[in-house]
């Protein structure tokens, strides 16, 4: 019997102590890394096309000095936001493109072309499509509209 009286006795102790650790104090602030509030879910299909869109590009641009050979390379950066590269061989200088954003089928971003901004937009219908998908669209600058269309170089 005492033996019992101590088995029970240790249980209980055991059992109030694990209440007092499951009641620890949680006010303090939560890390932003795991709080999943901070941000929306990405939309099914939005993530899809992102995933699409990533790689290299390759193609033509139409300009007031005919067709030129057109790159973009699109890449997620560490922080997992989207980034486009434009290149090519025409005699314009290149510079950064910013502002990007993919919205439902529609990607766009400002692109730095010479001394302008340009706004440049394409259209993702195809961009899943086997063996390459095809990407259409313009730059729009002060200088008028240029169009290009792209095809996915193969990984």
């Amino acid at each position: 019997m005492p033996r019992t009286l101590g088995l029970i006795a240790s249980l209980l102790l055991v059992g109030s102590v694990t209440i007092v650790a499951q009641s620890h104090d949680q006010t303090h602030p939560r890390s932003r890394h795991h709080d999943q509030s901070s941000h929306d879910p990405i939309d099914p299909q939005l993530h899809a096309a992102m995933h699409g869109l990533i790689g290299t590009w390759t193609g033509t641009i139409a300009s007031n000095n005919g067709p030129a050979h057109m790159q973009l390379t699109a890449v997620n950066d560490v922080d997992g936001r989207l980034t486009l590269k434009l290149a090519s061989d025409s005699s314009i200088h290149i510079g950064t493109a910013s502002e990007v954003a993919l919205a439902s089928n529609i990607l766009r971003w400002t692109q730095a072309l010479g001394d302008a901004s340009c706004a440049a937009t394409a259209s993702l219908k195809d961009v899943n499509a086997r063996p390459s998908g095809k990407l259409k669209g313009t730059l729009a600058c002060d200088g008028g509209k240029m169009t290009f269309a792209l095809e996915k170089a193969k990984e």
